[in-house]
């Protein structure tokens, strides 16, 4: 497996087969829209890939250890699919989709790609600050909002007569 997850090593048993069984359900999905790959990929392809998810999943947060493939494989490693499957929606919603849907890998050149463009959205500053979650300045929105009562003015100077009268 080449991406392992720092993050868990500490949890309580229980928390841990929740949580292996959730990646079952994530796997099973996301190997659904993933298809095995017509020819095996090639291990440089598939480590270089491995290295900048390493690279972005640090950026937002989670720990990982990014261990080499050793042989080639038709299909990508479960985390490294869940990883592409996350960075794909954060990529999106930064609005710089990945120029190659997941569903349309077919071999090294859409992972080749797709890391390509992963590794320029790692040397993006704005992209880091996304992932990060850091909000821009720019995006605070005052907003004031003034209320008047149905009727205008005329509705107000009634109610005030009216008043008026019953306090003579």
């Amino acid at each position: 497996m080449p991406i392992k997850s720092k993050m868990m090593s500490d949890a309580p048993p229980a928390l841990l087969e929740v949580a292996d069984e959730r990646d079952a359900l994530v796997d099973e999905q996301v190997d659904a829209i993933i298809p095995p790959a017509e020819q095996p990929f090639n291990v440089k392809v598939l480590d270089a890939l491995a290295d900048v998810i390493g690279t972005l999943s640090g950026l937002m947060g989670i720990e990982v250890e990014v261990e080499r493939y050793t042989e080639p494989t038709t299909t990508l490693d479960p985390d490294v699919a869940r990883f592409l499957f996350m960075l794909d929606k954060a990529a999106a919603d930064y609005g710089k989709p990945l120029p190659i849907k997941l569903d349309a890998i077919k071999g090294d050149n859409e992972l080749t790609t797709i890391t390509a463009h992963l590794k320029r959205l790692a040397a993006d500053a704005a992209f880091k600050d996304f992932l990060m979650g850091e909000d821009d300045e720019e995006d605070d929105v005052d907003v004031e909002v003034e209320v008047k009562r149905a009727g205008g003015d005329r509705a107000m100077r009634e109610s005030d007569e009216l008043f008026m009268g019953r306090m003579r």
